[in-house]
């Protein structure tokens, strides 16, 4: 009896140790594959295969360890690259693109896209939950947190910058490091941070800084003239907002005047906003049907308004 007990007990320690030495293969392989994941996507040979390949590694390694909060993250990490295949880039022209914007704006209406991000939230936060100190990744888990809390928005863009404000860039891997900036610079301008804007804008000119997003002096006034917006210091945002104007109507152009029109409205100079909103519409063929709309909303607000567009007819367009 007692020598039955003996090898019952020898055995299981003997199924102990091999079923650790798979999970501490599991974790070889995918840190790995991690790695050459990361060289094909510097190289731009990043292709559809090696993405499924690094997502299957790291399935297989959270079933082999279930507690090990680097296997989540693995898992994290293999959802975001998905997010290029669903033609989601935090590159520069994206973000001068949507800001102002919400963020589901920004990914669209893709189903997939939705729980793709809600996935990268819950295995980042899965990770960090494990994890009774940081891991190696811990700064790159701490960038797909702030991207699920962004997609969630449960939380305000001032809370989220002082949760994921100050993670040390020198350790997030290349591929993280512009979409850190795109989260931050999207966040801070929402929450009117016109001095955080500076912070970014500053960082983004450091010579160490040679990765990911950079902006152009107008992007420069253009970010700051928003932020001021948001702050509501209305005239230094009008100041810099037409500096950012240009007669070509690119996004920049209609978002400045746009907003110069909104700012103009809160001032109780309804009229001149939708004076500045009929001309740039006008001239520039009626394409975004955002402006009458805006003209519709100013005159509901404050009755006597007069415009020139006919928005009964702006509606059936």
């Amino acid at each position: 009896m007692v020598l039955a007990l003996g090898l019952s007990a020898l055995g299981f320690t003997y199924r102990k140790e091999i079923y650790f030495l798979f999970a501490k293969d599991q974790s070889v392989r995918a840190e790995k594959t991690k790695e050459k994941t990361i060289e094909l996507w510097k190289s731009g040979n990043l292709k559809e295969k090696e993405i499924e390949d690094f997502q299957s590694i790291a399935i297989t390694y959270s079933e082999k360890d279930p507690t090990d909060p680097v296997a989540f993250h693995l898992i994290a990490r293999s959802l975001f690259w998905n997010l290029n295949r669903l033609g989601i880039q935090f590159d520069h022209d994206s973000l001068i693109l949507h800001l102002g914007s919400p963020f589901r704006e920004f990914i669209g209406s893709s189903v997939l896209a939705e729980s793709t991000l809600d996935s990268i939230f819950w295995n980042a936060r899965t990770a960090e939950s494990y994890s009774s100190s940081p891991f190696a990744d811990w700064e790159n888990n701490l960038v797909l947190l702030f991207l699920g809390e962004t997609h969630r928005g449960v939380k305000r863009p001032q809370v989220l910058i002082q949760e994921y404000g100050n993670i040390d860039r020198s350790k997030l891997s290349l591929e993280l490091q512009s979409v850190y900036i795109w989260l931050l610079t999207f966040n801070t301008m929402l929450a009117g941070d016109a001095t955080g804007l500076d912070k970014l804008i500053t960082i983004t000119k450091d010579p160490n800084y040679k990765l990911g997003i950079q902006f152009t002096p107008r992007e420069e006034n253009f970010l700051r003239g928003l932020g001021k917006y948001y702050k509501k210091d209305y005239v230094g945002a009008l100041s810099l907002l037409r500096q950012a104007k240009t007669t070509n109507p690119d996004t920049i152009t209609e978002t400045s005047i746009i907003t110069e029109a909104t700012i103009f409205h809160l001032q109780n100079l309804s009229q001149k906003g939708i004076d500045l909103l009929e001309e740039y519409y006008t001239t520039t063929g009626k394409k975004n049907p955002e402006i009458p709309n805006l003209v519709s909303k100013f005159m509901k607000e404050k009755p006597g308004l007069k415009t020139k567009l006919d928005l009964s007819l702006d509606k059936k367009e």
